[in-house]
């Protein structure tokens, strides 16, 4: 008995090992086959599978701002498949979990119902789709990572089939803001604006991998890892930027322009703070559809006047104080048998008669500015345009920014068109062609004590967090002129603002210098006269207006209309609202100009509101107040003005009936309302001026009330 259990255990081991034997000899044997005899036919069909050495494109570098905020970085996107003809996947799996992933994905994509991703998902199932789209929408890696974790998700490639697909691609967190100088990317290069400028540093270099398909995912084996691009500081300062754009887009709309652009500068480093560029296209929308600050060839108009009393003041022609008379606005200027007549502004109203060359400037008068330069160059005109290169008019500099413009400046040897009347018109901006951002450059060297420099749009580039390379601005010139020259220059600016075409500028929080400039567009060919006049205004000047101004500025509107194309009144009021806009956020250092004796002329008046959003702006301005008996109970405020601080009276009427909302504005009042269940009607803008039923009277929740607002 005991040998016949031997005998079994022996045949079923002897069994077990040869059926294990047989199976190691037939694994064997068909791994000489593959090896061999169907080697060929599989290192084919592997190859069809595998792409080796393909170029891996690596991240492309950031562009940020002064303040390191992105303005431009390289972001993955993922959308999102199911490959249900994955081996792994099981049927009650599927069926266990389709609910709650179907939810999932309808609470995070929001671009389909629930009960439709789940109908969706099973359909592509029992169709055993092999590329089955979840949605049409590009997630981003943060929103893959949480997607990942998703019911049915989470088990895995093999289990769920899930995969996704990748791009890159670059996005502009603040939007249109500055785009023209951010630039744009075609495909992977640059085409214009920083993008382009600093291509090869924002690029980085491509690695290499072999790319080999598994499961019908391709699978990325890196061999070269890709190094990504540095990243770029720009001198962009957002908030600035903001304040830029919205004061010239505002008054665009609001004179009906074609073409605005404004640069606002940093005196002492040449770093571009903002730089807003918009045409007006279809339908009257303005964008930014060209870089005008850098790239227009424009005639710079009276702001050249400037450069041409600087020019008289620096060669000892004449002085400040040199009286000129502009007669009845009107000048024949004549030159042998031909004369042209040079005309005042003013001249309706009969000229100026004679004035100081400062009031030439102040004034901006044709012909006195006209008189200084033929008074020393009418006979050596040669020498004015010397002048001008010696002064640094003439240079071109490198913004190192596509498509940007030079100054066009004629020379009698050189200019084919040049004559009599060349020079007198050259002195008030005509016959000469300067990029804005040029006019702006020689203003802020008057602001900078007369040191010249080039604009620059970047300061930085940037590794790994650590900057490589810092950039400052070049030096144009470390002088334009004599220093009693650019002291002369500096007040006459002054007195623009305070007494001339720019009296509108003056302001109580921050003092500006500058100068006006109105130019008549030529019609090409037609020249100035032909059909329709159209003008150029533009004020070019700095801020605040003392021994160190911070800012230097240009505001440039084309074709107004429905308007008097006042320089002072369009584009200096530009400049104003962002300097005053710039003083409110601090970026002047200055103190408010005026004394804590008269701080309560200038606190605000405040409507009746709600206590909450009320208390939270005046901590928000830092507007003073006594809220030391405010508590969670109070509903609504109504405020006086004492002791130099907001005295707010309390009021608590939700217990004695309908509350008044008589001074509040519309959400206040509808807030005050709604939240009692009543049922608002609205008559008019503005305040509240009435309401039906009275206040304090008796209501029900579901009743209505009438607010009149004015």
């Amino acid at each position: 008995m005991e040998k016949s259990k031997q005998y079994k255990i022996l045949f079923r081991y002897f069994g077990i090992s040869a059926f294990i034997l047989i199976l190691c000899c037939l694994v064997i044997g068909k791994m000489i086959i593959v090896s061999t005899i169907e080697n060929k036919h599989w290192e084919e069909k592997a190859a069809k599978l595998k792409r080796c050495n393909v170029e891996i494109a690596p991240l492309r570098g950031n562009i940020l701002s002064a303040n390191d905020e992105i303005l431009a970085s390289t972001v993955p996107q993922y959308q999102l498949f199911f490959d249900f003809r994955t081996e792994g996947i099981k049927a009650d799996t599927l069926y266990k979990y389709v609910k709650p992933l179907a939810k999932a994905l309808s609470l995070k994509l929001k671009d389909k119902k629930a009960e439709t991703y789940e109908k969706d998902i099973l359909k592509a199932y029992k169709n055993k789709k092999g590329r089955f789209r979840i949605s049409n929408i590009w997630v981003s890696y943060l929103d893959y990572q949480e997607i990942k974790e998703f019911p049915y998700i989470n088990k895995g490639v093999n289990k769920s089939g899930f995969f996704v697909e990748k791009r890159i691609i670059r996005k502009k967190p603040f939007g249109a803001v500055a785009s023209r100088t951010i630039g744009k990317l075609d495909d992977t290069i640059g085409v214009y604006g920083i993008e382009q400028a600093y291509n090869t540093e924002l690029k980085g270099t491509p690695g290499v991998a072999d790319l080999e398909k598994i499961r019908r995912v391709m699978v990325e084996r890196t061999k070269i890892e890709a190094i990504p691009g540095q990243d770029i500081r720009t001198t962009i300062d957002v908030q600035i930027q903001s304040i830029t754009e919205q004061a010239l887009l505002n008054k665009l709309k609001e004179v009906d322009a074609d073409v605005g652009a404004a640069i606002v500068m940093e005196v002492a480093t040449g770093e571009v703070r903002a730089i807003a560029n918009y045409q007006r296209k279809n339908q009257g929308k303005y964008v930014e559809a060209r870089n005008n600050a850098i790239a227009d060839m424009v005639e710079p108009g009276s702001t050249f006047k400037t450069v041409a009393v600087m020019a008289v003041l620096d060669e000892g022609i004449a002085t400040s104080e040199e009286i000129f008379d502009t007669g009845n606005g009107v000048y024949p200027y004549t030159k042998g048998k031909h004369t042209r007549y040079i005309n005042d502004w003013n001249k309706h109203r009969g000229g100026y008669g004679p004035i100081t060359l400062a009031q030439a400037i102040h004034y901006s008068s044709n012909i006195g500015i006209a008189k200084a330069v033929l008074k020393g160059y009418e006979n050596n005109q040669k020498g004015f345009i010397e002048k001008l290169k010696e002064m640094g008019v003439c240079d071109s500099v490198d913004l190192k920014m596509a498509g940007q413009a030079y100054p066009k400046i004629p020379h009698p040897d050189t200019f084919r068109g040049w004559n009599f009347t060349t020079l007198p018109w050259m002195s008030f901006g005509y016959n000469v062609q300067i990029p804005p951002i040029y006019t702006l450059m020689f203003y802020n060297a008057i602001a900078n004590n007369g040191k010249m420099l080039a604009p620059i749009f970047v300061s930085d580039i940037i590794k790994n967090g650590e900057v490589v390379k810092h950039i400052d601005a070049k030096v144009v010139r470390e002088q334009i002129c004599k220093p009693q020259t650019l002291k002369e220059v500096r007040k006459m600016l002054t007195g623009v603002v305070k007494s001339g075409t720019a009296k509108n500028l003056l302001s109580p929080y921050v003092t500006i210098a500058g100068k006006t400039g109105t130019a008549q567009m030529s019609q090409g060919g037609a020249g100035y006269k032909s059909g329709e006049t159209t003008h150029r205004v533009s004020f070019c000047g700095y801020f605040p207006d003392n021994e160190n101004p911070k800012y230097s500025c240009i505001v440039v509107v084309t074709r107004p209309r429905g308007v008097y194309p006042s320089a002072g009144a369009i584009s200096g009021e530009v400049v104003k609202k962002i300097a005053e806009q710039m003083y409110a956020q601090g970026y002047l250092g200055l103190k408010p100009p005026y004394n804590t004796d008269s701080i309560h002329s200038l606190l605000p008046d405040i409507k009746r509101g709600l206590a909450k959003s009320t208390i939270s702006a005046c901590d928000s301005l830092l507007i003073p107040y006594d809220g030391d008996y405010i508590t969670e109970d109070i509903n609504c405020l109504q405020s006086n003005v004492s002791n130099n601080k907001i005295d707010f009276v309390v009021e608590q009427n939700d217990s004695i009936g309908l509350p008044s909302v008589i001074g509040m504005g519309l959400k206040d009042a509808l807030y005050t309302l709604e939240r009692l269940g009543l049922t608002v009607y609205v008559k008019g803008k503005g305040v509240v001026t009435e309401q039906d039923p009275v206040a304090y009277s008796k209501y029900e929740k579901g009743d209505k009330v009438i607010i009149n607002l004015q």
